[in-house]
């Protein structure tokens, strides 16, 4: 009995030696550690470290009162990179959808480049029954060129569509030495920019610019359409169009074009200058480039200045809206680069030297 009781007492201080013992391996763990949280410097992980906390976290419910060194969701997302790796791991394969052939891209991307109004599903149509291509509208889409979808019924679709079909007309004005007014009248083909007619009057009327269109359209080289504005010299029916047989006319400039011409008058809407911007472009740079540069005394002198640089203008300017090329000259031909050091350069004067024309001479 004896020995039993002195067996029960040693565990229990045992017992309460070990606790003891427990507690101050806690406390000066404890104390190490809110030293560690002082320090800046960020702690470097294992593999290892990773897998015991996840491992952890499905063993130990309590596991996040324990945690210090990361966050709680750090671990969650440990966990999940994980399971993303073993699906991707299992897999073995190219993670979305199988790319097509190169040359069914190349397709694609040529039919939505000259169509941009097209869709996926016109696209994918055409494929499977022009070239026996069966492509879902979806893989088509993915590989389609971006861009804006023009409106069939723009006015500058209509301009690009019909360039070589149409001219413009307008009229501008100079104030001479005296300060009398003379107008001056230019009639542009659209498509290579070309002065086609052009002259000077002090007294415009619609006669006379009946005149001058006839002198530009010779046999067989009339345009189409006629783009010009609601000038007053035009005609113009200001209580609205009148009706000869199935069309209307705005003007009897109009009605005279297409009785007489075959063609077409097209007159912008009222206070849209843009709607003829070529031809205002060129007027603009009749006037910076040649007009505001002079003095002039006569009607002749006006004509004369204005026939050189229309001359200047067609045959030796480089036009910017048709990849800078004027009407005399041809895009340069492959071939050896000349002989600059053998070559010199001429400059034509033109306009009295406001402009010149350069070129090499042997």
């Amino acid at each position: 009995m004896f020995t039993l009781l002195f067996t029960a007492m040693r565990t229990l201080k045992s017992a309460a030696s070990d606790r003891a013992d427990l507690l101050f391996e806690i406390a000066a763990l404890r104390q190490q550690l809110q030293v560690y949280r002082r320090q800046n410097r960020r702690t470097r992980l294992r593999r290892s470290d990773r897998m015991f906390w996840i491992w952890l976290c499905r063993a130990w419910p309590r596991w996040k009162s324990a945690l210090v060194i990361v966050k709680p969701e750090t671990v969650i997302q440990w966990h999940r990179d994980g399971y993303r790796r073993y699906w991707r791991w299992k897999s073995r394969g190219r993670p979305g959808r199988p790319r097509i052939p190169r040359q069914h891209i190349g397709f694609i991307r040529r039919i939505s480049r000259d169509h941009p109004e097209w869709g996926e599903d016109r696209i994918a149509l055409e494929l499977k029954l022009k070239l026996g291509l069966d492509h879902s509208a979806s893989t088509v889409r993915r590989y389609m060129v971006d861009g804006p979808r023009p409106s069939n019924s723009s006015w500058r679709a209509f301009l690009r569509r019909h360039a070589s079909q149409i001219w413009s007309l307008d009229l501008t004005t100079q104030v001479m030495w005296n300060f009398e007014v003379r107008y001056v009248l230019v009639v542009m083909a659209l498509d290579t920019r070309r002065i086609v007619q052009h002259a000077v009057t002090a007294h415009p009327t619609l006669a006379w610019v009946k005149q001058q269109l006839r002198d530009a359209m010779p046999f067989e080289e009339s345009p189409r359409f006629l783009i010009h504005d609601n000038d007053g010299i035009f005609g113009q029916y200001w209580r609205g169009a009148r009706s000869a047989g199935r069309r209307r006319f705005r003007s009897a400039l109009d009605a005279w074009l297409d009785r007489m011409m075959g063609v077409r008058g097209i007159p912008i809407p009222y206070g849209a200058p843009n709607a003829n911007a070529h031809l205002e472009r060129f007027m603009g740079t009749l006037r910076r480039e040649c007009l505001n540069h002079f003095l002039f005394v006569s009607e002749p002198h006006l004509r004369r200045t204005v026939t050189e640089f229309i001359s200047y203008y067609n045959e030796a300017r480089p036009h910017q809206g048709i990849e800078g090329i004027p009407a005399r000259h041809s895009p340069p031909a492959l071939g050896p680069p000349p002989d600059l050091d053998a070559a010199r350069l001429v400059a034509r004067p033109v306009l009295g030297g406001v402009h010149h024309d350069y070129s090499l001479a042997a």
